[in-house]
C-alpha cells in the first residue's frame, strides 16, 4: 500500500488549518503533521495490551482537555482526542481504550522505506512550511535535521505548554471501529 495521497494543495490548507487551531507551533510540530498526515500511526506500538496501558496511563495523568476533540490531518487521518474518554467510570473507559486500541492498529500500514520517502517529502513542502510558519533558521535547521535522520519528534515544548497534545491518530473510514467507539463515548454523556 503506498502513503496517504495528498497533493500539495491539501498540505498547504492542512497547515493553514493547523495554524489555526495551534498558532503556538514550531517546525517541529509541523514537522510531526506532516508525518502523521502521510502515515497515520504507522510508528506506534503494534502490541494491543502495550497500547491499551499507555493511553490509559496517559489518561490518568492528563491535567487538561486536548482540542478539537477530532482533527483531520488529511484525507487518510485524524487526531482523536483522549478526552473524549471518559474515566469516571473505570469499567467503561477501559472498554473504550479496547475499542480505541483496535481502532489505533487496525489503521496503522507498513510502508516501505519511509525515512527516504519522508526526508523528500519534507524538502518538497519546506518552503511552503517556512513561509506558513516563519521561525529562527536554529529551529529549521533541527527540524531538518530529524527528517535527514529519520528521526519522527514529539512536540515542541512551545506545543505542550499551550495545547497539552493528548491524542492518537485513527483512519476514520474505518467504520466499524468509529461506530463502536462513538457509541462507547455516547453512553457517558
Amino acid at each position: 500500500m503506498k502513503i496517504c495521497p495528498i497533493d500539495s494543495s491539501s498540505i498547504e490548507n492542512l497547515v493553514q488549518y493547523e495554524l489555526q487551531l495551534h498558532p503556538q507551533s514550531e517546525p517541529v510540530d509541523l514537522f510531526k503533521l506532516l508525518y502523521q498526515a502521510l502515515y497515520g500511526p504507522f510508528h506506534i506500538i503494534k502490541d494491543l495490551k502495550q497500547l491499551s496501558l499507555g493511553i490509559s496511563s496517559e489518561l490518568w495523568k492528563m491535567q487538561h482537555s486536548y482540542l478539537p476533540h477530532f482533527q483531520n490531518i488529511g484525507p487518510c487521518y485524524t487526531r482523536l482526542s483522549l478526552s473524549l474518554i471518559n474515566v469516571n467510570n473505570r469499567k467503561h473507559s477501559q472498554d473504550t481504550i479496547n475499542c480505541l486500541t483496535r481502532w489505533i492498529i487496525s489503521s496503522c500500514v507498513l510502508y516501505q522505506d519511509v525515512q527516504q520517502d519522508f526526508y523528500e517529502r519534507w524538502n518538497l513542502y519546506r518552503p511552503y512550511l517556512v513561509a506558513a510558519l516563519p521561525s529562527n533558521i536554529e529551529n529549521w535547521n533541527y527540524a531538518d535535521d530529524l527528517a535527514e535522520k529519520g528521526i519522527l519528534p514529539s512536540h515542541s515544548a512551545l506545543f505542550h505548554q499551550y495545547y497539552h497534545p493528548h491524542y492518537r491518530l485513527v483512519d476514520l473510514s474505518l467504520d466499524k471501529y468509529k461506530q463502536e467507539f462513538m457509541e462507547l463515548i455516547d453512553e457517558t454523556d
